[in-house]
């Protein structure tokens, strides 16, 4: 017989019927933990991603903004700077128009001023040098606080002239008479030898040829040029004028007496011994960078006989815009003592290298004292380098008696011309300029614009054969350059 089965309370569960439940449900309960796990692992990696794709999305932006910007700016900076080229060179325009206007008006400001110069010197006036005020006449279309700085100053309003107002650009002006300088081109006025032995002439005396073996400038033409050959004065000379000259044959001077030109041998010859020879041109100059071409013209020649200070074409003892007439109130000493030694080159000025000298600084000190004219006419000249008195213009006798003759600057012998060569040497100089270069600087911000042009006046100028017309009001363009 078998044991009774137990009863038990209601709703109890033997551990053997409970153990399957309670894996059940530990089992769902895995179930229900394992899905809100994998939920919420989902989840996660959603908001990851949108995360970088945000952050991407970021960085692309910024890239995009700054490449933009980058752009904007450039863009910005290349107009401002065309904007101010455009107006630098409008400022430039401006200066070189302006005062082709001065010089044109000359005559007129002559007019104006004669009495009171005539007054103060007992002289006729000659030409003015106003081109060597443009700056200060110009100053109120210059610079526009220049302008104002003037109004306050003399009570003028200068902001009511048309055409003055503040366009943020400022020129500066550079103007220089060609005929101030000794001509290496052909000249105008002098055919075949006559022509040939104008140039050698000056050249030589300007080149200290006619003061060796005491002149300083020997030493440069001890050792060898710039291509590799021993070049004189004599082989600079002749190169000089073979490059202009029609025909083929070398030129030959001879600086002894009065000078004499001969001819022999090939004028190209030297030119053909060079790395990268070439030929004479055999016609004038165009432009004076060519006389760069000339064999012994290194940048130590140039620096000494040509252009001083590159920047400032006053510096310039050199043309090939020049009659073979100069300048006796603007050429430099050492331009106007090369031409008086073209005559006259036995005499102690000619050939001593002091009283040159003495000559060259005492014309240096006389015009920084008188900011005028000294001559009226070019025999004032002659009277002045013979130390002659001539009625109403001793200038010789003023300047011996206001400095002394134990005076450095007066320690000079006067030239001994001789009367029947007086007419031919006066002939040689005049007073009056009519070919100008014009250096023109217009500035605007950081942008600079220089214009270059030499501008003819000379009045009895004629158009080319076959071109009608007459010389314009404001002169007509030899050469025009913009930089």
């Amino acid at each position: 017989m078998s044991p009774p089965t137990p009863e038990w309370p209601h709703g109890y569960v033997s551990e053997r019927d409970a153990a399957p439940r309670r894996a059940r449900v530990r089992a769902g309960a895995r179930s229900r933990a394992g899905g809100r796990n994998r939920r919420r692992s989902g989840t996660e990696r959603q908001q990851g991603v949108a995360l970088v794709m945000v952050l991407a999305v970021v960085a692309i932006l910024t890239i995009f903004v700054a490449d933009l910007m980058q752009n904007t700016s450039t863009a910005f900076h290349v107009t401002v700077s065309a904007r101010d080229r455009l107006r630098a060179e409008y400022a430039a325009k401006s200066g070189l128009n302006l005062t082709r206007l001065l010089i044109a008006r000359e005559p007129d400001i002559r007019k104006a001023v004669g009495g009171l110069y005539q007054m103060l010197v007992r002289r006729a006036p000659p030409q003015l040098n106003v081109w060597d005020f443009a700056d200060l006449i110009l100053a109120p279309f210059a610079d526009p606080e220049n302008a104002k700085a003037m109004g306050q100053e003399s009570g003028i309003d200068f902001s009511m002239m048309e055409g003055v107002e503040d366009t943020k650009a400022i020129f500066e002006v550079v103007a220089v008479p060609e005929n101030a300088k000794i001509n290496l081109n052909d000249p105008l006025f002098f055919t075949g030898d006559d022509a040939k032995l104008s140039t050698a002439r000056q050249f030589f005396a300007l080149m200290g040829g006619l003061q060796s073996p005491d002149s300083p400038y020997d030493p440069m033409f001890a050792t060898r040029d710039p291509d590799g050959h021993f070049t004189t004065r004599l082989d600079v000379v002749s190169a000089m004028i073979d490059w202009w000259d029609p025909d083929q044959t070398r030129t030959i001077f001879d600086p002894g007496g009065h000078g004499a030109i001969a001819a022999a041998g090939s004028e190209d010859d030297i030119y053909s011994q060079f790395p990268d020879p070439y030929e004479v041109k055999n016609a004038p100059f165009d432009s004076l960078e060519e006389l760069r071409l000339i064999r012994g013209v290194g940048d130590d020649f140039w620096a000494t006989f040509i252009e001083d200070n590159p920047d400032d074409p006053r510096s310039r003892k050199i043309t090939i815009y020049g009659s073979g007439a100069v300048n006796v109130n603007l050429a430099p000493p050492e331009v106007l003592l090369a031409r008086l030694c073209s005559f006259v080159n036995d005499q102690p000025l000619c050939l001593d290298p002091t009283q040159a000298s003495a000559f060259i600084q005492l014309f240096r000190t006389a015009r920084a004292i008188i900011p005028v004219a000294l001559f009226s006419t070019p025999k004032d000249f002659i009277d002045f380098v013979s130390g002659r008195s001539n009625k109403g213009t001793d200038i010789y006798a003023m300047l011996m008696g206001f400095l002394g003759p134990e005076n450095p600057l007066m320690m000079w012998t006067p030239l001994q011309i001789p009367q029947a060569q007086e007419q031919q040497v006066t002939g040689k100089f005049l007073t009056a300029a009519s070919i100008f270069t014009i250096q023109s600087v217009g500035r605007s911000g950081r942008a600079q614009a220089k214009m270059t042009a030499v501008v003819n006046f000379d009045k009895p100028w004629t158009p080319p054969p076959g071109v009608p017309g007459r010389l314009p009001p404001l002169g007509v363009f030899h050469h025009y350059r913009m930089e």
